[in-house]
């Protein structure tokens, strides 16, 4: 009873979190000092527009003043960091934190801010309690992989960002969970790809207007945070790393 009581605390102290990366990403460089609002009527939101998740329910996805629709990104958003502090070592928590407002930049903006991320490689250094073989070698493979991706593509295929992101991931994880993360990560993004494109057939585009094309550039950070989230939830060696050393 206990324990589960101590796990509903920690989702719900998440998802307060969530919605705090939710601003902090949507308004990056920029503090989200200034009180919520809605984007279409300017209204300030009250106390009871803020709770995480159930505010959203509660208003169905609207706007109380001017009905205009709210992203499911707000929710969705809160109920992943929920998840990750309830599912991933404590430690890990704050790497995380930064890695859901790395995501949640580089989906809408394409790009991964080199404050945020190079605040993730030290803080993946930490908590991992550093300088560790497993840790630095996995770094040091996922940077070097997606790095020469960036090179050899000349930033077409992959940003560099992702290789940074990358370093980030194998300081924290070590090599069995780093490897299996960044399988995972490939797997997650070709379902993605695929998904965006079989709907593009059916005169659904990309919010810009283009369809979705082998050639369209798609954010990659989500999917290795989403893949190192799983790898470490599952305890995953893919690439039976543990019985080759």
């Amino acid at each position: 009873m206990r324990m589960a009581m101590n796990t509903v605390i920690l989702f719900v102290f998440g998802a307060v979190i969530g919605s705090f990366l939710n601003v902090l990403a949507l308004r990056y460089p920029k503090l989200p000092l200034a009180r919520s609002a809605c984007p279409k009527c300017g209204t300030r939101l009250q106390w009871f527009e803020l709770i995480p998740i159930i505010s959203f329910l509660a208003l169905r996805g609207r706007c109380k003043n001017c009905q205009v629709k709210i992203s499911w990104q707000y929710p969705l958003v809160e109920i992943w960091t929920g998840l990750v502090f309830v599912t991933v070592p404590m430690l890990f928590i704050p790497v995380f934190c930064l890695y859901i407002a790395i995501s949640i930049y580089d989906f809408w903006h394409k790009i991964i801010p080199d404050f945020l991320v190079f605040f993730a490689i030290v803080l993946a250094l930490v908590s991992s309690f550093g300088f560790r073989a497993s840790n630095l070698a996995a770094g040091a493979i996922l940077f070097l992989f997606f790095a020469s991706v960036w090179l050899f593509s000349g930033g077409r295929a992959m940003g560099f960002g992702d290789a940074k992101l990358g370093l980030s991931i194998g300081f924290l994880l070590g090599l069995p969970l780093a490897l299996s993360s960044l399988v995972l990560s490939f797997w997650l993004g070709a379902a993605y790809g695929i998904t965006l494109m079989l709907f593009s057939r059916k005169n659904i585009t990309m919010k810009s207007g283009a369809r979705i094309t082998l050639k369209s550039e798609l954010p990659f950070g989500p999917f290795m945070v989403l893949g190192a989230w799983l790898a470490i939830i599952f305890q995953l060696d893919l690439l039976h790393i543990t019985e080759i050393f």
